[in-house]
């Protein structure tokens, strides 16, 4: 497996770190994986699952959203729209690398951006993987019975479990329909979900299911957290991903 870092630019010219591994034959089939909040590329999870993804036949691209990791911008700037748009440009990358057949990957809030993107059918995708997906992004702030969104400063700063954002990111929380974006996905969707996960509940992942009119296959882990990097979760997810694109891989 050879591992390339690079940048790339996005639709605000500005550079974002991005990461491809590849296996040793020419890959026409590729998954990109969205990173969750306040995480990166070097994420635990992806980077233990990468030699699976590989040895099922697909490159993998992996990348610092604006704001996160190595990228450019401020984590007090981060907002889910900008996050939308720097995903589009992954993929634009990526098929630009030769890459015909994408697939999405996303965990947390970059599963629920991995969503957003995917519904609006502007590229062609053939499935997405969905970890702890948050399909009420609320859930991400544990201190959202306390904030009064209408009084927030539009300018000011808000703590996310000791981490500044912009209270514009707070209200755009509130403001997207998730359940929308998930009506107009059009692909099969493999849904991954801890069922004990204290900061996105796993009847998330039921609401997914019954607001989609796709395909979908949940795996359900009884004693999963949220960050499912337990040896035998990191398994049983490599498990279940292997399979799921094998079944693209013919």
């Amino acid at each position: 497996m050879s591992v390339d870092n690079f940048k790339f630019i996005n639709h605000r010219g500005l550079s974002l770190s991005g990461r491809i591994y590849s296996g040793n034959s020419n890959h026409k089939s590729g998954l990109i994986f969205s990173h969750g909040l306040f995480s990166s590329k070097d994420g635990y999870k992806i980077t233990r699952i990468a030699d699976t993804i590989i040895d099922s036949g697909f490159d993998l691209m992996t990348f610092d959203f604006t704001f996160s990791g190595e990228s450019s911008g401020n984590i007090t700037d981060i907002s889910v729209s900008e996050e939308v748009e720097d995903l589009k440009c992954a993929i634009r990358f990526f098929k630009n690398k030769g890459i015909e057949k994408i697939h999405l990957m996303g965990s947390s809030m970059g599963a629920s951006v991995t969503i957003l993107t995917a519904s609006t059918n502007m590229f062609e995708i053939e499935s997405l993987i969905l970890i702890a997906t948050p399909v009420t992004f609320t859930q991400l702030l544990p201190d959202k019975n306390k904030i009064e969104i209408d009084s927030l400063d539009h300018n000011g700063y808000t703590f996310i479990t000791g981490i500044k954002v912009n209270n514009r990111f707070i209200k755009e929380l509130f403001e997207i329909d998730m359940l929308a974006a998930i009506k107009n996905i059009r692909i099969p969707s493999l849904l991954i979900h801890g069922k004990k996960d204290a900061v996105v509940d796993s009847s998330n992942l039921d609401s997914f299911i019954r607001n989609s009119p796709s395909k979908c296959t949940s795996i359900i882990i009884e004693d999963g957290d949220h960050n499912l990097t337990r040896d035998s979760d990191i398994n049983l997810i490599s498990e279940n991903i292997k399979s799921w694109l094998g079944k693209f891989n013919i």
